[in-house]
């Protein structure tokens, strides 16, 4: 896991792009640095993606978090009231 990204400064960004790229796969994460600030990040397509994923899988987490506890009725007791309200 990460925790601790590269950093880079716009400059290093604008002379090394070629070299920062092809090292992306590898490292997965880069900050970018402006005047002593974090602005923004470089990150590999794939690590977005997984972190896209985790996120949905998180969302999903707590859904069914709030779902479990809602009361539930057999299917049978869901087919009799809906036939009523036919």
């Amino acid at each position: 896991m990460l925790t601790i990204p590269n950093t880079l400064s716009i400059t290093d960004l604008r002379r090394e792009s070629a070299k920062i790229l092809k090292n992306l796969p590898k490292e997965k994460l880069y900050l970018l640095i402006q005047n002593s600030k974090a602005k923004g990040a470089i990150i590999d397509i794939d690590y977005l993606k997984t972190l896209q994923q985790a996120y949905e899988d998180y969302l999903d987490i707590q859904t069914f978090d709030k779902t479990v506890k809602e009361p539930s009725i057999s299917w049978q007791k869901y087919l009799d009231k809906s036939q009523k309200t036919e």
